[in-house]
């Protein structure tokens, strides 16, 4: 006759091996939720600071106007000796705020002399000049600013072109070359001989 019923030490056994299982379970699901966790710290430290360089950028863009009138008016006051003193406290003005700017990440950049890059300039005009590489920036309106890897506001500047009168010179060339290649027709001097007489 078989006994089914487990004596205490099976019984132990059984309920050692059932717990842990049940500690092994639970302990899956902690690193689980820790790694969960520690994905979602991470991921909300990058959003605040996306959002804290984001409204960075605003604010250096709203700025970025004053700075350039700073400096239209700092370039337009002159030598004069009346205006020595407003020069003097524009020129102060005019540091601070760029310094204050520089502090938070702000970079300004000069395109005058490199190729044309659109991914951190916009040509507003072009020049036809000789002096040049066509596709060389030949000056700037305004100067280019970044932060960090981020361009704010592309540099405003004029791009060489190749100069006028090479086109037209060309263009001629073209011209004289067609014109040796298909001589205009001679006409034939009429035989008078052979016009119709009126009868009589």
């Amino acid at each position: 006759m078989t006994h089914d019923k487990k004596g205490p030490v099976a019984l132990l056994k059984q309920k050692l091996e059932e717990t842990g299982q049940s500690c092994k379970t639970y302990q899956e699901q902690y690193l689980r939720a820790l790694a969960d966790f520690d994905n979602y710290r991470k991921r909300v430290e990058r959003d605040a600071e996306q959002s804290r360089r984001l409204a960075l950028e605003r604010l250096i863009t709203d700025l970025l106007p004053v700075l350039d009138n700073f400096e239209r008016a700092v370039q337009a006051v002159g030598g004069e000796r009346e205006a020595d003193s407003v020069r003097t406290g524009m020129e102060l003005i005019h540091r601070q705020l760029r310094d204050a700017l520089c502090k938070h990440g702000l970079e300004e950049y000069s395109c005058v002399g490199a190729e044309f890059d659109p991914r951190r300039a916009e040509a507003v005009s072009f020049t036809h000049t000789d002096e040049h590489k066509p596709g060389t920036v030949v000056s700037e309106t305004c100067k280019g600013y970044s932060c960090g890897e981020r361009v704010l506001r592309p540099a405003k500047v004029v791009v060489a072109k190749e100069p006028e009168r090479s086109q037209k010179s060309e263009a001629r060339s073209r011209s004289a070359e067609v014109a040796e290649g298909e001589p205009g027709e001679i006409a034939e001097p009429v035989d008078e001989s052979n016009e119709d007489r009126i009868e009589e």
